[in-house]
């Protein structure tokens, strides 16, 4: 009950991102996390069913925010790093 409450708020965020598979690809995803203030909840990275190429790989991230513009501000810094997103959760209208 309490993620729904989070996630309706857009405190709780969930997206997928496209990382270098090689060694700290996925560290510098979550160091960027850290900076930005965002807490991770929960992270997933899928390799096996990916359309993309050979070296890369799918991160799938739900992190705890403090509000829609945090999520936004969040949203366009990974654009701007070069990490492909899928942002399931955000209304960017």
């Amino acid at each position: 009950v309490i993620d729904r409450g989070l996630s309706a708020d857009n405190r709780l965020c969930n997206f997928v991102a496209t990382v270098s598979d090689r060694p700290g690809g996925i560290a510098k995803l979550t160091q960027l996390l850290a900076e930005e203030g965002a807490s991770i909840k929960d992270m997933y990275h899928e390799r096996a069913w990916l359309h993309t190429n050979v070296d890369q790989v799918q991160v799938k991230c739900v992190v705890e925010l403090q509000g829609k513009d945090h999520a936004k501000h969040l949203r366009k810094t990974l654009i701007e790093r070069g990490y492909p997103l899928n942002w399931d959760s955000l209304d960017m209208e």
